[in-house]
């Protein structure tokens, strides 16, 4: 099997390299067989392989290159109308915004101006065309010595299709990677509304009717420039994760992923890598992150990988802006968190998706929140079919474990890791008085936290504690005669807890509310999965909570 090559997101380095590649060029004939709409958007959440689609897509059309041979051999290729008539025919104008961001708007429009900057030094030739006027060519020489203002950096790009028109007689594709990274790295500072301004002032003068421009294809997570004051940027067609069209072309299908196991002689390995990295739903299709698969595949075949352990979450933060977006909303509102619980117990959500939100409007509400989650991956529909109100859950195991690590990262800001490191040594000694204290310790760090305590309040943050820790976690797992709580196992597979939680409103019901779920362990056989896995310690608590305070009592064997 050739290399699984995990990191390049060059198509014709990738294609040099003779890298294992899965076959996803069909996306050229879909698009260039209709491609009525001359600005579009693919939208997917990071680590989806956006960008080796999109250098694929300039190596195909740039007719500064001659690419034959790097296609050779692939079904795009078998489409010869498409080869004749696309396949370096056209000028392009290639501009990835992945590292344009920074503490202060300074910083990103200095980032900017480099980006453009390696455009000019790339196209340097057409400063020697005939065709091309001086004073074009001394507005290029500005960009490429990072000398130009903020109005001609953000018509640079224009100015670059029109300069290649007039030397190519045709018209430019711009292709634009990432175009909301700088937008989305500048949420919750002050320099946004000046980042989103000039995103969204360079894509209008692209974006709207322009005689130097065939088409302009961008990539994201978010359609978050909808609306905007600039009237080209409202001419681009997003093609979200809600979209039926092009859904199976970014990222890998079922197929795709039996294919790749079965070329690394890892066939048996499929419901493993179904468990944790299958669960998306792009349009109807059913989808895996490329990312997570090939970084579990490579894992096996070189070696590194520990059976111990077990697979892991690779897409882990991939994505800091979701990450914002999880912590910006934990504790504001009791429905939010209890949303929190439900979806981290495997159940779905209903929500009304908005696929055309903008990052500033993000926390006005919870249904944004949701919606934005759907976009950046850690949420995906459950339907084939769109649905007004949208039942939602968490795509894999390892979306799940990202999601509970962004809750103890919200937690840990909060109470001292000391505590947290007291308690769960206090369950696993079983010393329940010393867990008891160190918990209500915790508790009363945490007031502000909830406006008002359910159940799902303690679940979360319990949660939130084993997971941050290192420890398995499972939230209402069907066990014996019924689901329990929160099930914790060692990750050396040797002790295992089983936690059974009760709320009351009254201090004075806490001591019945512990016999009841001491009773509910024993009564429904909650251990009895656990004994059969071969945990050698297994120790049992029910807890009950009043506000700030808990109570814990030890639950024998049976």
């Amino acid at each position: 099997m050739k290399a699984i090559n995990k990191s390049c997101d060059s198509f014709r380095k990738f294609m040099e390299s003779d890298s294992y590649y899965i076959d996803k060029t069909m996306i050229l004939k879909a698009y260039l067989s209709d491609s009525s709409d001359t600005a579009i958007l693919f939208a997917r959440p990071r680590r989806f392989g956006k960008s080796l689609t999109m250098t694929m897509f300039r190596d195909f059309l740039d007719i500064r290159q001659d690419s034959k041979e790097i296609f050779k051999g692939l079904k795009i290729m078998e489409c010869q109308d498409i080869v004749d008539k696309y396949m370096n025919q056209y000028p392009v104008v290639y501009l990835s915004l992945k590292e344009v961001f920074g503490d202060s708007f300074e910083i990103v429009f200095r980032n900017f101006q480099v980006a453009i900057s390696t455009i000019c030094d790339e196209m340097e030739d057409l400063l020697d065309c005939a065709e091309i006027g001086r004073f074009n060519k001394a507005r290029f020489e500005k960009l490429g010595n990072l000398a130009a203002e903020k109005p001609d950096t953000e018509q640079a790009i224009a100015l670059f299709c029109r300069m290649l028109r007039q030397k190519y007689g045709k018209p430019a594709y711009v292709i634009i990677d990432e175009y909301d990274v700088p937008i989305a790295k500048a949420l919750g500072t002050e320099h946004y509304d000046k980042t989103r301004d000039m995103i969204e002032h360079m894509l209008s003068y692209v974006c709207k009717t322009n005689d130097d421009v065939q088409a302009v294809l961008l990539t994201g997570c978010m359609y978050t420039v909808k609306n905007s004051a600039y009237t080209g940027v409202n001419n681009i067609i997003p093609y979200s994760v809600l979209s039926p069209k092009y859904a199976s072309m970014i990222g890998f299908t079922e197929e795709d992923v039996k294919k790749l196991l079965k070329d690394a002689c890892l066939e048996d390995h499929f419901d493993t890598v179904e468990e944790w990295y299958d669960g998306y739903l792009f349009g109807r299709d059913k989808m895996y992150c490329p990312w997570d698969v090939l970084r579990y595949v490579s894992s096996i075949l070189d070696g590194t990988y520990s059976e111990k352990k077990g697979p892991q979450s690779y897409w882990l933060n991939t994505s800091e802006v979701s990450l914002k977006l999880i912590r910006g909303f934990f504790g504001k509102t009791a429905g939010v968190n209890e949303k929190f619980e439900q979806l981290l117990a495997g159940k779905t959500i209903d929500c009304v998706v908005n696929e055309y939100l903008t990052y500033h409007d993000i926390h006005e509400n919870g249904d944004n929140l949701w919606s934005a989650l759907v976009e950046t991956g850690y949420l995906t529909k459950a339907v084939e079919e769109d649905m007004n109100l949208m039942p939602l859950r968490i795509p894999s195991r390892s979306v799940q474990l990202a999601f509970r690590l962004e809750v103890w990262g919200f937690f840990k800001d909060k109470v001292e890791n000391a505590c947290v490191t007291d308690l769960i040594n206090a369950l696993w000694a079983g010393e329940t008085n010393r867990a008891e204290g160190a918990l209500n310790q915790i508790l009363e760090a945490m007031l502000s936290f909830y406006h008002e305590y359910h159940e799902y309040s303690y679940h979360l943050i319990l949660d939130g504690f084993f997971t941050g820790m290192g420890y398995h976690v499972l939230s209402e797992l069907e066990t014996g005669y019924g689901r329990s709580d929160l099930i914790i196992k060692d990750p050396a597979r040797q002790r295992s807890m089983i936690l059974e939680l009760k709320h009351e409103k009254e201090e004075k019901n806490m001591k019945a509310a512990l016999k009841e779920a001491s009773s509910q362990i024993i009564k429904k056989k909650y251990e009895s999965s656990l004994k059969y896995e071969g945990y050698a310690q297994r120790f049992q608590f029910a807890m009950a909570f009043c506000d700030k305070k808990s109570l814990i009592a030890p639950v024998a064997n049976q």
